[in-house]
């Protein structure tokens, strides 16, 4: 007795199709995850860099102030908080190109003992000196 040859054809993935198709899933978590850690760090650097430039602009107004006002001149540096994060900041003055200007730059950096190199901002504002008004 011999029986019939069926020709029915097989159905399903074969295991090669199975692994091809687990490896670009792994490939698309991979660059989703890559792509939410990017958005995430750039989301705190961003956040850094609004309180850095808050921290520089009140400082020009201080100054403006004090130039105003012709109060003695504020300090040159100092440390201030701003968004629950310690800031440093650094005042430099400098003649600029006009002869009634002076050129006021805020740079501020991390605080808490950070030895930054770089500022985190810079803010530059050109104001009439006490001289010139």
């Amino acid at each position: 007795m011999h029986r019939a040859k069926s020709n029915r054809t097989q159905t399903g993935f074969s295991l090669v199709e199975v692994l091809f198709a687990l490896f670009i899933i792994t490939l698309v978590i991979g660059i989703a995850s890559q792509v939410a850690a990017n958005s995430v760090r750039n989301a705190q650097l961003l956040k850094e860099a609004t309180f850095a430039r808050w921290v520089g602009l009140n400082q020009l107004d201080l100054y403006q102030m004090a130039v105003d006002n012709n109060s003695p001149e504020p300090a040159t540096e100092g440390e201030e908080e701003m968004g629950n994060m310690p800031w440093r900041w650094v005042r430099a003055t400098s003649p600029s190109n006009s002869d009634i200007l002076l050129e006021v730059k805020i740079s501020v950096f991390h605080g808490e003992n950070s030895t930054d190199a770089e500022p985190v901002a810079v803010v530059k504002a050109y104001i009439r000196p006490p001289s010139a008004n």
